[in-house]
């Protein structure tokens, strides 16, 4: 006869066993760790120029937690462009994903950034069929 314990242990492993089945993959994973880093960064920068202005000084604490932040930034999207999407949901949520930085910083630049590191990622070996870009990723028409 099973213990209390025993027979506990085995109800919540059943409540638990559907909920860690879904393990999300390693690229949609580095998407999210990305566009959070990239939320901070934002938010870190805003709050720079509400708390100290555009020219204030800013505190040896102060830039510690930015220079934090930043390499936070730059870890993410470093382990995002180590990884090559396989499907079509992964590549669909990378191409997203630069359309969304392209759309907030509005520069061409960064689109055109954008393109070429999708181009890179897409031509490996592996890798899921691009997607269609969306109009925020798509180069300017000539004039």
């Amino acid at each position: 006869m099973p213990t209390r314990r025993t027979a506990i242990a085995t109800a919540l492993a059943m409540i638990a066993a559907p909920a860690l089945s879904f393990v999300p993959s390693p690229p949609l994973v580095a998407i999210r760790r990305a566009r959070l880093a990239d939320a901070a960064h934002r938010q870190a920068g805003r709050d720079t120029i509400d708390v100290f202005g555009l020219n204030g000084p800013r505190p040896a604490y102060w830039r510690a937690y930015r220079f934090g932040v930043m390499a936070e930034r730059y870890s993410a999207r470093r382990a995002l462009h180590a990884l090559t999407p396989t499907t079509a949901a992964e590549a669909d949520a990378l191409v997203a994903y630069f359309a969304e930085r392209a759309e907030i910083t509005g520069n061409p630049e960064t689109a055109r950034a954008a393109r070429r590191r999708l181009r890179k990622v897409f031509a490996r070996p592996g890798a899921a069929p691009a997607p269609d870009l969306p109009l925020a990723l798509k180069p300017p028409a000539p004039s």
